[in-house]
């Protein structure tokens, strides 16, 4: 079985959409510490001929070492403005009324924490594309350790014995301890695909630019962007 292990995002990219369908199982690591300025918060949309990041304010009752799963959404005023700028971007996209009011639904929904709102959305936009691993929340259970052991600890809790990380990870992991553990290591190797925006294409959007634009083929462009 292949584990896939990720932090909750804000409307995740192509790139961590294609990792999630390589994969067999997949923990969100809501457990984990949250960052103020990365992509636990915010994502990047089209605006006309540019993008635009969609920030999330999070409320600094508790500022330091708050987890995803306590983080806090400062107010709801957000959640207009966030919905505004991406009508403006892609109401006229051929497949925007196909997702947006689900879409919609789901940001002004109440949720207790930015990781459940994470991953409300998460789950909406894999049933969109066809993916369906085995899914467990890191906060449900007692995940010991850092790096690399914490990865190995997930694997010996879910029963894996493969893991696929993307590049990202090369700054700490240690594939030594895989082999040591008898799991076998891959990284996810991705190529951003280009599709039809209807003008001149930007890169490394949320999965929504794509379902937006391809919809129902948004599926078959995820599972091919990338391999192990």
């Amino acid at each position: 079985m292949i584990l896939c292990a990720h932090q909750p995002v804000y409307l995740p990219s192509l790139h961590l959409m294609n990792k999630i369908a390589l994969s067999d199982c997949l923990v969100l690591l809501g457990h984990c510490q949250f960052v103020k300025q990365s992509w636990h918060h915010r994502n990047q949309i089209r605006a006309g001929k540019n993008s635009i990041c969609l920030t999330i304010p999070i409320s600094q009752r508790k500022k330091f070492g708050q987890s995803l799963i306590e983080a806090q959404m400062a107010g709801d005023h957000w959640k207009r403005k966030h919905l505004k700028s991406v009508r403006e971007g892609y109401g006229k996209r051929p497949y925007f009324q196909d997702y947006y009011p689900d879409i919609e639904r789901t940001i002004l929904a109440p949720h207790d924490s930015l990781a459940a709102l994470n991953n409300a959305l998460l789950l909406q936009f894999m049933d969109w594309c066809d993916l369906s691993p085995k899914v467990v929340h890191s906060e449900d259970h007692d995940i010991q350790g850092h790096k690399t052991d914490m990865l190995i600890n997930l694997c010996h809790l879910t029963g894996a014995d493969h893991y696929i990380s993307n590049e990202g990870a090369h700054a700490y992991l240690d594939e030594s301890l895989f082999q040591q553990n008898d799991i076998q290591h891959h990284w996810q190797d991705f190529t951003h695909p280009v599709y039809d925006q209807g003008r001149d294409f930007i890169p490394n959007l949320s999965i929504i630019d794509a379902l937006f634009n391809v919809g129902p083929d948004c599926a078959a462009l995820v599972r091919n962007a990338g391999h192990i």
